[in-house]
Order: structure tokens, then C-alpha cells, then sequence
């Protein structure tokens, strides 16, 4: 009969399905690009304007959408997808991550400078026993701009950010979310040229709540003082990441149908067993 008694509790245990937990999760988007031209030299004879081609750098544009996603712990798990393209607004970027509890989807759309949409986002939930990050990234550069002499430039462009988590930070388990947008000019350093770039960082931290949401507008502005036009080089990106610890054991899976079946025929043989221990 003991022997019985333990199948039946190891069987109980077995059928307790896991506890979800909630997601972790960061949502980002950047888009509404747009751009203003200033006179600097009205009496110069020269209209401000800023050409839309493509000069001759050595090193050509980029777009990028990226996804990855770690694991670590007695499972570790490793998934990474990346969509680049070379030619801009040629087509849609877009990368997806799904694995059990985690998904991971990053995208690049528009046909032109003002209709560019970036979106990054990144959710997983705890495990036990295991430590998780999602990461999601769209990115590009853009060497097409071209601005008259004596004008002034300012890029806008908006970004919405969303960050979530299930639980503050204890010994046991910890849950990170953030989201950073960022423009500049590339070959402009910010030590010597103010204005030249322009970052946004949103995340949660441990003395803070569970969830928020916000949004701005970014800018950057650049004066093209000299007689001659300026090539300008634009780099923007966006990024969400999540980050989830769990230090808690980590507990069996629920069993698939096939071993619930196995259980039950050795229910069925460890009382038949018993039944003959009595007859005889």
C-alpha cells in the first residue's frame, strides 16, 4: 500500500500544471520624421533647401532590423534574425522571435525620408532556474542629404515608448524594460558641435512602478555656415530590450499526454501487484 500511496503523490505532483508568470515587455516606436530649413544669410542670393540625393560616401547606407534573443541556466536557448537591406525604402524590413514565452519583432517601413516608421518590440516571461534578455532593434543610415549654404537644418522625429514588468526586483528574481531612440549626424561630435545628436532612454527602475508609457519629440539641428554646400550623413536607431532572472529552483515540466498514459499503466500494475499480495 505505500508503495501505492507514493505513485498516487508523485502522480498529484506531476499533474499541478506551472504557474504562468506575467510578461516583461518594452514597445517602441519612431516615426513623423520631418525637417525645417532657416535662412542664415537672407541677403546671399541663395534659397535654403536641402537636396534628397545620394552623394558619394565611401561607406554605403545601412538599414537593419534585428532580433535576438538569450537564455541561460540548465536550458539555454539562443535565437537571432536580422533583415538588412542596402538599398533605402526599397522594401520592409521585418524580424520575428517566437519561442515558448518570449516574442521578439523589429520592423523597418517607408518610401521616403517623412514616411520612415522604426518599431522594436520585446516581451518574455520568468523561468525558474534560468535568466532571459529579448532584444529588438531597427536601425539606419542615411547619406542623401544635401544642404544649401548659409541654411540652418533641424530633423524632428517622435517617439512612443511603452515599458512593463510583473514584479519589483527582490534577492530571487529581477525584471528589467527599456527603450532608447537616438538621431545624429554621423562624422559630427557633440564635443565640438552642439545639437549634433539627440538620445531617449525610457526604462523602469527598481524603485519605480510596474508600468508606463510616454512619448517625445527628438531633434537635432546643424548650421551650415560655409559658401559651399554641406553633406550631411543621419543616423537613427531604436531599441527595446527585457531582461527577466528567476533563481528560484526550477521544477519538473508538466508531462505530455504519453507519460500520463505510462502512469496510469503503472498505477494499473503496482495495484494489480498489491491485489495478488492479498489473495495469497
Amino acid at each position: 500500500m505505500k508503495t501505492i500511496f507514493a505513485t498516487l503523490a508523485l502522480s498529484a505532483t506531476l499533474a499541478v500544471p506551472l504557474s504562468a508568470s506575467a510578461q516583461v515587455s518594452a514597445s517602441g516606436t519612431l516615426n513623423n520624421f520631418s525637417y525645417t530649413l532657416v535662412d542664415l544669410l537672407p541677403n546671399d542670393g541663395i534659397a535654403p533647401s536641402l537636396s534628397i540625393v545620394k552623394p558619394g560616401y565611401p561607406h554605403p547606407q545601412g538599414t537593419t532590423a534585428y532580433g535576438d534573443f538569450r537564455q541561460s541556466g540548465p536550458e539555454q536557448v539562443q535565437e537571432i534574425d536580422k533583415d538588412r537591406t542596402r538599398s533605402l525604402y526599397s522594401r520592409p524590413l521585418d524580424v520575428n522571435i517566437a519561442v515558448p514565452g518570449t516574442t521578439v519583432a523589429s520592423t523597418v517601413s517607408g518610401t521616403d525620408f517623412q514616411s520612415l516608421d522604426l518599431r522594436a518590440d520585446a516581451s518574455t516571461t520568468r523561468l525558474a532556474g534560468h535568466g532571459r534578455t529579448a532584444i529588438a532593434s531597427s536601425s539606419m543610415m542615411i547619406e542623401e542629404f544635401v544642404l544649401s549654404p548659409g541654411t540652418q537644418v533641424k530633423f524632428f522625429a517622435d517617439v512612443n515608448a511603452s515599458v512593463a514588468r510583473s514584479i519589483k526586483s527582490t534577492e530571487l528574481m529581477a525584471e528589467s524594460s527599456k527603450v532608447m531612440a537616438s538621431m545624429g549626424f554621423d562624422g559630427l561630435l557633440s564635443s565640438w558641435y552642439p545639437n549634433s545628436s539627440t538620445e531617449f532612454k525610457f526604462s523602469i527602475s527598481d524603485d519605480s512602478g510596474l508600468s508606463y508609457s510616454t512619448s517625445e519629440r527628438l531633434w537635432i539641428m546643424f548650421d551650415n555656415t560655409a559658401a559651399t554646400a554641406y553633406n550631411l550623413k543621419l543616423s537613427i536607431g531604436l531599441w527595446s530590450e527585457v531582461n527577466a532572472l528567476d533563481n528560484t529552483p526550477a521544477t519538473s515540466p508538466v508531462p505530455e499526454p504519453a507519460t500520463y498514459g505510462m502512469m496510469l499503466a503503472g498505477l494499473a500494475l503496482v495495484a494489480g501487484m498489491a491485489r495478488r499480495k492479498r489473495a495469497g
